[in-house]
């Protein structure tokens, strides 16, 4: 199979959606961050990759691209030129020519069944390629307008009742020459940021050579913060084998079932049980006693004796002690006092919503437990709410019930929230 000439990588987006977690691009899973897993899978299939990133990100990966000794990358600061998308495409000009596939950092799908969906589509001469995906429940995002089995149009976001199709747009988009894109910017416009799925509207209304694909394997996208968790899932489950480092201690009294990798110097404990797919990282502690199911855990960790950890993503140096850990997101640096819990299961059995940007959304997720920030601590008997989320540096007192969001360098003690100045 030949390989794309130019794969181009949108990673400039910013993640305030993503509080209280940080960065999407550099969330790690299986100990690798997203932007590298992304890169590495890309360059199976394109002979250059091209990273689109904001100035700030930039340095950052450029550290990880060298460290993993990864070749044939260009990483391109986004432009002022255009905002959104379109900027950061734009941004390429004189960088590339030719054909191009443009895809998102933060969305992960099945390469592999995309590009030999694709490969059919080229050869046929079109110079226009666009995916699209079902869904079974409405999705937030552009919609395909059809014609006789012809995109004529894209509706971006349409409401529930005006939705064109059920075929919802993925970013993985094939372009036979990148400049019979980039012409048409300056002539189209727009007060939204939606000039670049202008752009691909405008090429569809002149009825350029296109075609389409339904794709139909996974999409995952770290949009929220509880998005964390399905992309978790998916990596777990590439897992294909048990591994155990030949440097980690695990006990004989230990029971570990199904597709389990256990990092470096790892100490698994008395009675412990660990039940795949399930990661552990390098120089973490797994106490007496203790069990973790289905669950990625970071490096150098310490999860107590008596502790239970389902379904959950666990950060680097996060404490636990004699807690229950359900369906959550704990990131870096965190630590829980003894008998700190998170609930996960609503009574009524119903969706667990969560507030972002001032508004109720659904997650629709009948399970989700916490989602904590960076440098926080719950303290001992301390009871965090389905969906519940914390910000980063906070501190909740022991005893506390948190039914609410809690900002950035917030105490929470005796049901009153202060300004963390202990931080």
């Amino acid at each position: 199979m030949r390989k794309i000439k130019n794969i181009l990588l949108l990673a400039g987006g910013d993640s305030t959606r993503f509080w209280p977690l940080e960065n999407k691009l550099f969330f790690s899973f299986l100990d690798k961050p997203l932007i590298i897993h992304q890169i590495e899978e890309l360059l199976k299939y394109g002979e250059l990759v091209t990273v689109v990133t904001s100035n700030s990100n930039a340095t950052l990966i450029k550290r990880l691209v060298d460290n993993n000794e990864i070749k044939s990358v260009q990483i391109i600061i986004q432009k002022d030129d255009y905002e959104g998308m379109a900027g950061a495409i734009y941004s390429t000009k004189n960088h590339i020519k030719g054909e191009v596939l443009i895809v998102n950092g933060c969305d992960l799908i099945d390469y592999s069944i995309a590009i030999s969906q694709l490969f059919p589509l080229i050869g046929d001469e079109n110079k226009l390629i666009l995916a699209g995906k079902k869904f079974n429940e409405y999705f937030p995002g552009g919609y395909f307008k059809f014609n006789d089995k012809k995109i004529i149009g894209i509706v971006e976001k349409p409401g529930k009742e005006s939705m064109p199709s059920d075929i919802t747009k993925l970013v993985f988009d094939y372009i036979s020459d990148i400049n019979d894109l980039l012409k048409h910017f300056s002539s189209v416009k727009t007060q939204k940021d939606d000039l670049y799925e202008m752009v691909l509207d405008k090429m569809l209304k002149e009825d350029v050579e296109q075609s389409y694909l339904i794709y139909n394997s996974y999409w995952y996208t770290l949009k929220y913060p509880w998005h964390v968790l399905s992309m978790m899932h998916n990596f777990l489950i590439s897992i294909k084998e048990p591994k155990i480092s030949s440097t980690a201690q695990v006990s004989e009294k230990s029971l570990i079932t199904g597709l389990v990798f256990i990092g470096n110097n790892v100490k698994i404990g008395d009675f412990a049980k660990i039940v795949g797919p399930t990661f552990i990282g390098d120089n973490t502690v797994v106490g007496d006693y203790s069990m973790i199911r289905e669950s990625q855990i970071g490096e150098d960790c310490l999860i107590g004796s008596f502790s239970e950890i389902a379904r959950s993503y666990i950060g680097n140096n996060v404490f636990l002690h004699r807690n229950y850990i359900g369906d959550s997101v704990i990131d870096n640096d965190t630590m829980f006092g003894a008998q700190a819990v998170t609930g996960n299961l609503k009574f009524d059995g119903k969706e667990v919503s969560s507030v972002v940007d001032e508004k109720r959304i659904d997650t629709n997720m009948n399970k989700l437990g916490a989602i904590v920030g960076k440098f926080s601590k719950v303290g001992v008997n301390a009871t965090l709410l389905p969906g519940v989320k914390i910000g980063k540096k906070s501190w909740v007192a022991p005893g506390e019930k948190v039914k609410y969001d809690l900002e950035d360098k917030t105490y929470l003690a005796n049901g009153e929230e202060k300004e963390n100045l202990k931080v």
